[in-house]
Formats: C-alpha cells, structure tokens, sequence
C-alpha cells in the first residue's frame, strides 16, 4: 500500500526535482564545482524517478495525481501514462549527458553568465516533464509556456545583437503561437466541458452536434499553437535560434523544445481529436501533406548550408516532420514509428551536435568547408558524427532505422504510397548532404596550417604534432565522452530498442490509441 502511495506523488517529485536543482544552482552560482555538482546529482536523480515509473506504468496502467481545481471541470493535475514516459524518458536521460558536455563546453570556452546557464537549463526541465506528464490541456498549456520562457535567455545568452534578435524571433513564434493553443483551448472546454485527454479522443462525443468545419479550424490553432514542432512555414526560428552555445542548441533540437511540440501533436491527434474522428474529418491527410512538404523543403535548405549548427537545424525541422508524417497516418505502425523516433531522433540530433560543438570547442571551426581532413586528427569526434549522420537517414544498425521503418510500414497499411515515396526521398536527401561532410573530413586533404593555439582555439590546428587533439586538455573529455556515449545509443537502440522499456512504451501507447477502433 506504501508503494502504491509513494508511486502516486513520482509525477510530482519529477517536476519538483529540477525545479530545487535550478534553486541550488542559484545559490551555488559562485561555486563553480558545487554548481555543477548539483546539476549533475539532480539529472541522474530525475532520471532515476522517471525510469522507476516505467515497471509500474507497463504493469498497472497510468499513475495519476490530482493537485487542485483550476476552473470546474479542470485540475491542475498529471497522468503518467505510456506515451508522457518516452518523452520524459528522452529529456530525463538527455539532461545528463547534456550536462556533462556543458561543463567542457563552458569552461574550455570560458562563456560567461554559467549560472544563469545552468538556472534556465534545469527550469527548462522543469516545463518539458511537466509537459510529459500533464493530464489535461490547461495543464499542459502551463508548462508548454513554462518551457518557452526558460529557454529565452539560453537564446539569448551570448547577448549579442544577433542572439538578442533570435531571442526575440524565438519568442514572437513561440508565445505567439501559444495564443491560438490557447484559444484552441478555450474553443475545446466550451464545446466540451473538459480538457481531460482521452484515448479515444473527446471531441467524438459531440461530433454529431457539432460543425466538422468549427472542429477543423479547432485544429489548426492548435497546430499553430505547437510552433515548437518547427513546421514550414513556422520554422525560420530553429534555424536564427542556432546563434545560441552548443548545449542550447542540444536542448532545443534533442532534449526538450521541439520534441514537446511534435508530442504534443500527438497528443492532440490521439487523445483530442482520435483516430477515427481525424479520419472523419481529412485533418490525417492534412497534416501529412503539410509534413511532406516539410521533409522535402527542410532537406533542400540543409543541402545550401555552409554553417554545420544550420545544416543541423534543417535536419532537425525534416526529421520532426517524419514524426508529425507518423502521426498523421493513423495506423498503428506508423504512430508506434513516430513515438519510437521522438527518442531514437533525440540520441542520434543530440550526438549531431555535440559533435558540432565539440569542433568549434576544440578545433574553433565551424563551417564545413574547413573540417577537411579534420576526422583523422578528431577520430572519436567524427566516428560519432558519423554514427548519427547515417542513423538520420535509416540505415541499419542505427536507431533511426527501426523509427523510420516502422512508418513506413504504416504509409503502406494506410495505402498511402505518395507518402511512402516521401519517406524514402527525404532520407535520400538526407545522404546527399551528410555524406561529403564525412567524406571530406575522413578523407581529404589536410590544410597545412600552423599549430593550434591552447589557449584560444583558431582554425590553424592542422599540422601533424599529434594523431589526436581530442585530448590535449583534460576538459575535452568532458565533451567526447558524452558524444560517444549517445553514439553508443544510437547503435544499441536499433539492436534492442526495448532499452529503458522504450520500445514496449511505444507499443503500449499504440494499444491504448487504438484499443477501442
């Protein structure tokens, strides 16, 4: 009975957790060690509660935990089920790693305003657990915006005028969308009653009392509302947010910011609307259009880029399509591919670039054009890159390829061809241009530049004093243990996707989805 009781107030301590580490990293702000300490202390605590919940979700059904009544008909209140336990999963484990890398990241290059960092960092775990576990759709409104409002300032943080104007992109797209969510939400509780999720969806019930036209535009705002997702034409901030350290970018592309938006789609796919109302009313084929255009479009602007972090970006705003084109099938195989690649995604993006970081860290470049050869003097580096690469366009044995067949599977249970096609050239293009970064990084010329300065990393590291200048400093391991680590993963999931019960998580959501069709 004790267990039963603790079990119930997990949710809870989940998001208390990093709230208590961003406190502590404000009170240890001029202890560096100490600060760091904490972070780390507090993501493998929070990791540990997340993963403890997974057994008794599988076993037993959702934990829920009522708190207090906002409106009547509305709590404050969260529901641990299958599909809010992959994406916590995904950030839980992420911010470990995450946190590692940032402490080489930050001191190799000695960024300033580290506690305020590593403040946001934590109460940006804050909104994206929450978002995980929140019951209702006010309740997740408060933590999607949570999310938005923690992560202005790591935006922001170089203070520069071009990271002060993403910041402020970052904020007219993502607050500005939380309008409509919000009027999306106002729109559901009046014709509802409730904004309680339901498996079956709990728009069906006053379908035939209700316009299909009012539902339609309902789902639109709130597709604008989830801006986070970064689907065209709602992209352009991803790619200026780039300006931001490494670790930013690791958190808004893998960890919590767009992988909150695509889950909330789905969310709202299938436990707003539900399958067979989507279907009903065309928004399935809708939303998988406007996903393919995505895929294409992302990959075709990936392919012109120069800067790596930019190529990343439009990768990412591709690869969030093919879980949005997941969703938007309806079947069971494909929605099982979308919730499976919100996590495989999340190891490969975030290996992408904390390689990316790694590079400019250690090498201080940037952009491809100048990392010939660079592969042969980062050899742990680059391995890893490329292990990530290849997972980004399906190849076997990376995690993105078990994702990606799985939807397309799905494209052909639902007898949609055209989007099978899709699938297949989206990863195609995805080849065209991660394969010459490789190429040229293993392959090519060295430039003979002079000796890398210790102090102050320039792109003139080239000459042969050493095989390897991954360790020329202690902090470096910082940064290349992690990426290995998420190399690793990346290869482990496609061999046992059931690691951390991902894969019967997945399933489990699936059954629950599509149990009463």
């Amino acid at each position: 009975m004790f267990y039963v009781f603790s079990m119930s107030y997990r949710p809870v301590w989940a998001i208390i957790l990093p709230l208590l580490v961003a406190l502590f990293i404000l009170f240890a702000g001029k202890k560096p060690n100490l600060r760091e300490s904490g972070t780390l202390s507090g993501s493998l605590a929070l990791c540990f509660i997340v993963l403890s919940m997974t057994p008794f979700v599988l076993k037993n059904g959702p934990i829920l935990f009522s708190g207090f009544t906002l409106f009547p008909g509305i709590d404050f209140a969260f529901k641990v089920d299958a599909l809010g336990l992959v994406f916590a999963t995904t950030s839980s484990c992420l911010w470990i790693l995450v946190s590692i890398y940032s402490i080489g990241y930050m001191r190799t290059l000695k960024e300033h305003a580290q506690t305020r960092f590593y403040f946001s960092f934590a109460l940006a775990l804050v909104g994206a657990i929450g978002v995980a576990f929140a019951a209702n759709l006010v309740t997740l409104f408060i933590f999607y915006e949570i999310l938005t409002i923690s992560t202005y300032p790591l935006v922001a943080h170089e203070e520069s005028p071009e990271a002060i104007s993403a910041g402020h992109k970052y904020l007219a797209y993502l607050l500005g969308g939380g309008v409509f969510f919000l009027m999306a939400i106002l729109a559901t509780y009046n014709l509802t009653g409730t904004t309680q999720f339901s498996y079956q969806g709990i728009f069906s019930a006053i379908l035939d009392n209700t316009s299909k036209v009012y539902l339609q535009v309902i789902f639109f705002f709130f597709l604008i509302g989830f801006a986070k997702a970064a689907w065209m034409p709602l992209h352009s901030w991803l790619p200026s947010a780039m300006v931001a350290p490494t670790p930013v970018s690791a958190l808004l592309h893998a960890v919590a910011v767009v992988k909150a938006g695509v889950f909330c789609i789905i969310r709202i796919v299938t436990h707003i609307y539900g399958i067979e109302l989507m279907q009903i009313l065309g928004l399935g084929i809708a939303l998988a259009t406007i996903a393919a255009v995505t895929i294409i479009v992302a990959n075709f602007y990936a392919i012109g880029q120069k800067n790596m972090k930019k190529m990343l970006a439009y990768s990412t705003i591709n690869q969030l399509s093919f879980i949005i084109l997941g969703v938007a099938l309806l079947t069971p195989m494909s929605v099982t591919g979308a919730i499976l690649h919100i996590p495989f995604h999340g190891f490969m993006k975030i290996t992408l670039f904390l390689c990316a970081g790694a590079i400019a860290a250690i090498a201080g470049i940037k952009e491809i054009s100048d990392m010939a050869g660079l592969g042969r003097k980062m050899p742990i580096t680059f391995t890893a890159f490329t292990i990530g690469a290849f997972g980004m366009c399906g190849a076997p044995p990376l995690a993105g390829f078990i994702s990606k067949w799985h939807i397309a599977l799905g494209a052909i249970e639902a007898g949609q061809l055209i989007f099978l096609m899709i699938i297949c050239m989206g990863s195609l293009l995805d080849v065209i241009y991660f394969f010459p970064v490789i190429r040229d990084a293993f392959f090519a010329k060295i430039p003979a530049y002079e000796v890398l300065n210790d102090e102050e990393p320039k792109v003139e590291l080239y000459i042969e004093k050493k095989n390897s200048i991954e360790h020329r400093k202690s902090l470096y391991f910082f940064m290349v243990a992690p990426l290995a680590i998420t190399a690793i993963f990346s290869i482990l999931f496609c061999l046992f996707p059931n690691i951390f019960g991902i894969y019967e998580l997945a399933t489990t959501a699936v059954k629950n989805i599509f149990g009463g069709l």
